[in-house]
Protein backbone atom coordinates (compact mmCIF):
# COMPACT_ATOMS: atom_id res chain seq x y z
CA UNK A 1 0.00 0.00 0.00
CA UNK A 2 1.07 3.47 -0.66
CA UNK A 3 1.89 6.26 1.00
CA UNK A 4 -1.15 8.23 0.18
CA UNK A 5 -3.47 5.06 0.62
CA UNK A 6 -2.44 4.81 4.26
CA UNK A 7 -2.92 8.26 4.74
CA UNK A 8 -6.70 8.43 2.89
CA UNK A 9 -7.55 5.41 5.21
CA UNK A 10 -6.53 7.73 8.53
CA UNK A 11 -8.24 10.73 7.03
CA UNK A 12 -11.08 8.41 6.93
CA UNK A 13 -10.91 6.68 10.24
CA UNK A 14 -10.34 10.01 12.07
CA UNK A 15 -13.31 11.25 10.35
CA UNK A 16 -15.34 8.51 11.85
CA UNK A 17 -14.29 8.91 14.79
CA UNK A 18 -15.02 13.12 14.42
CA UNK A 19 -19.17 12.01 13.50
CA UNK A 20 -19.15 9.40 16.41
CA UNK A 21 -18.95 12.64 18.60
CA UNK A 22 -20.87 14.25 16.03
CA UNK A 23 -24.23 11.93 17.17
CA UNK A 24 -24.51 14.51 20.73
CA UNK A 25 -25.09 17.09 18.46
CA UNK A 26 -29.04 16.95 17.38
CA UNK A 27 -28.55 18.83 13.83
CA UNK A 28 -25.55 16.68 12.45
CA UNK A 29 -26.72 13.64 10.34
CA UNK A 30 -24.13 11.18 11.69
CA UNK A 31 -25.19 8.00 10.94
CA UNK A 32 -25.33 9.04 7.94
CA UNK A 33 -22.00 10.83 7.49
CA UNK A 34 -20.76 7.56 9.00
CA UNK A 35 -22.26 5.47 6.67
CA UNK A 36 -21.04 7.38 3.58
CA UNK A 37 -17.15 7.07 4.96
CA UNK A 38 -17.74 3.59 5.38
CA UNK A 39 -18.80 3.23 2.01
CA UNK A 40 -16.12 5.22 0.85
CA UNK A 41 -13.50 2.86 3.09
CA UNK A 42 -14.89 -0.20 1.64
CA UNK A 43 -14.49 1.00 -2.42
CA UNK A 44 -10.67 2.05 -1.27
CA UNK A 45 -9.70 -1.16 0.21
CA UNK A 46 -11.96 -3.51 -1.11
CA UNK A 47 -14.51 -4.94 0.64
CA UNK A 48 -14.44 -8.58 1.43
CA UNK A 49 -16.78 -10.89 2.16
CA UNK A 50 -17.11 -10.10 6.02
CA UNK A 51 -16.76 -6.19 4.36
CA UNK A 52 -19.93 -6.81 2.59
CA UNK A 53 -21.84 -8.04 5.80
CA UNK A 54 -20.27 -5.67 7.92
CA UNK A 55 -21.47 -2.90 5.60
CA UNK A 56 -25.04 -4.27 4.69
CA UNK A 57 -25.45 -4.27 8.95
CA UNK A 58 -24.29 -0.63 8.93
CA UNK A 59 -26.50 0.09 6.13
CA UNK A 60 -29.85 -1.05 7.40
CA UNK A 61 -29.31 0.56 10.99
CA UNK A 62 -28.42 3.90 9.32
CA UNK A 63 -32.39 3.17 7.81
CA UNK A 64 -33.49 2.19 10.89
CA UNK A 65 -31.85 5.53 12.75
CA UNK A 66 -33.59 7.92 10.25
CA UNK A 67 -36.70 6.14 10.66
CA UNK A 68 -36.51 6.22 14.78
CA UNK A 69 -35.29 10.20 14.17
CA UNK A 70 -38.50 10.81 12.10
CA UNK A 71 -41.12 9.05 14.37
CA UNK A 72 -39.13 10.55 17.45
CA UNK A 73 -39.42 14.50 15.43
CA UNK A 74 -43.01 13.76 14.16
CA UNK A 75 -44.48 12.27 18.15
CA UNK A 76 -43.36 15.83 19.31
CA UNK A 77 -44.69 18.11 16.70
CA UNK A 78 -47.61 16.08 17.29
CA UNK A 79 -47.87 16.54 21.13
CA UNK A 80 -47.20 19.81 20.38
CA UNK A 81 -50.25 20.01 18.68
CA UNK A 82 -49.16 19.40 14.62
CA UNK A 83 -52.01 18.31 12.45
CA UNK A 84 -52.07 15.69 10.28
CA UNK A 85 -51.43 17.46 7.38
CA UNK A 86 -48.53 18.92 8.29
CA UNK A 87 -47.42 15.73 9.59
CA UNK A 88 -47.40 14.21 5.78
CA UNK A 89 -45.97 17.41 4.44
CA UNK A 90 -42.56 18.09 6.83
CA UNK A 91 -41.28 14.51 6.58
CA UNK A 92 -41.78 14.22 2.36
CA UNK A 93 -40.39 17.19 1.83
CA UNK A 94 -37.28 16.23 4.01
CA UNK A 95 -36.89 13.20 2.22
CA UNK A 96 -37.10 14.60 -1.09
CA UNK A 97 -33.99 17.46 -0.21
CA UNK A 98 -32.37 15.20 2.07
CA UNK A 99 -32.02 13.38 -0.92
CA UNK A 100 -31.66 15.95 -3.74
CA UNK A 101 -29.65 18.68 -1.75
CA UNK A 102 -27.88 17.42 1.22
CA UNK A 103 -29.33 16.11 4.97
CA UNK A 104 -28.65 19.35 6.47
CA UNK A 105 -31.02 21.39 3.98
CA UNK A 106 -33.40 18.11 4.32
CA UNK A 107 -33.37 18.76 8.07
CA UNK A 108 -33.72 22.57 7.75
CA UNK A 109 -36.97 22.37 5.15
CA UNK A 110 -38.38 20.11 7.32
CA UNK A 111 -38.74 22.45 10.13
CA UNK A 112 -39.26 24.99 7.74
CA UNK A 113 -42.22 23.31 6.07
CA UNK A 114 -44.16 21.78 9.35
CA UNK A 115 -43.89 25.72 9.93
CA UNK A 116 -45.22 27.36 7.20
CA UNK A 117 -48.25 24.17 6.56
CA UNK A 118 -48.88 24.92 10.48
CA UNK A 119 -48.89 29.16 10.06
CA UNK A 120 -51.00 28.14 6.56
CA UNK A 121 -53.67 25.71 8.80
CA UNK A 122 -54.20 27.05 11.99
CA UNK A 123 -53.43 31.29 10.64
CA UNK A 124 -50.92 31.68 14.22
CA UNK A 125 -47.55 31.67 13.58
CA UNK A 126 -47.20 30.98 17.40
CA UNK A 127 -48.88 27.55 17.32
CA UNK A 128 -47.15 26.86 14.26
CA UNK A 129 -43.60 27.66 16.09
CA UNK A 130 -44.89 25.61 19.20
CA UNK A 131 -45.14 22.62 16.89
CA UNK A 132 -42.06 23.24 15.10
CA UNK A 133 -40.13 23.47 18.20
CA UNK A 134 -41.80 20.27 19.62
CA UNK A 135 -40.38 18.41 16.56
CA UNK A 136 -37.29 19.85 17.26
CA UNK A 137 -37.29 19.29 20.60
CA UNK A 138 -38.38 14.76 19.32
CA UNK A 139 -35.31 15.40 17.03
CA UNK A 140 -33.08 15.66 19.68
CA UNK A 141 -34.35 12.94 22.24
Amino acid sequence: MTWLGTAFRFVILLSLLASWLGILIPAFPAPTVMWALTLLYGLSAGFGTLGAICFGVITVLTIFSWFVDNILGLAGARKGGAQGWSLLIAPVVGLVTSILLTPIVGILLTGLSLFFAEWYLKKDWRLAWHATRAMLIGWGS
